[in-house]
């Protein structure tokens, strides 16, 4: 369960981000243009350190996911689950509850993982024992 003792850090809104991103790019784009045809070298240094910077923006640099997206999408609020009821002692027996829940739910995971280990292990087994049955069965007729 997520920790209710520090506050989630505020989100900026979807077309605050866009807004943002666009505005640097004219930004860079254009001081760039004007420091390389008044300045040459310096500007080329410019260009250089804004496409770097821009690297640093998380959509345009490649570390931008669906989830991230949608998670940055949806609204801070949190879900029943998380909303504490005004009810102390009920509050912390659903804590307490769900923390038992989720580890049972690892727990389970867990031995959902061995099963299917063991499952395929046993279909290993049989069908390495099969291909030696195979084998003999193929080397008897070439001995006789």
């Amino acid at each position: 369960m997520p920790d209710h003792s520090t506050p989630p850090a505020p989100r900026i809104s979807t077309p605050v981000q866009v807004m943002s991103i666009l505005l640097y790019a004219g930004f860079a784009i254009s001081v760039s243009i004007v420091t390389m045809a008044m300045f040459g070298q310096i500007g080329i240094l410019l260009a250089l350190f804004f496409a770097w910077q821009w690297g640093r923006i998380p959509a345009v640099s490649g570390r931008f996911t669906l989830e991230t997206g949608v998670a940055a999408l949806r609204p801070d609020v949190p879900s029943e689950a998380e909303r504490p009821t005004g009810n102390s002692s009920f509050d912390a027996y659903r804590a307490t509850l769900l923390d038992r829940l989720e580890k049972e739910q690892g727990q389970f995971e867990g031995f959902l993982d061995r099963l299917r280990d063991a499952k395929d292990k046993h279909e290993f087994d049989q069908f390495m024992d099969d291909r030696a049955r195979e084998q003999r069965r193929a080397a008897l007729p070439a001995e006789a």
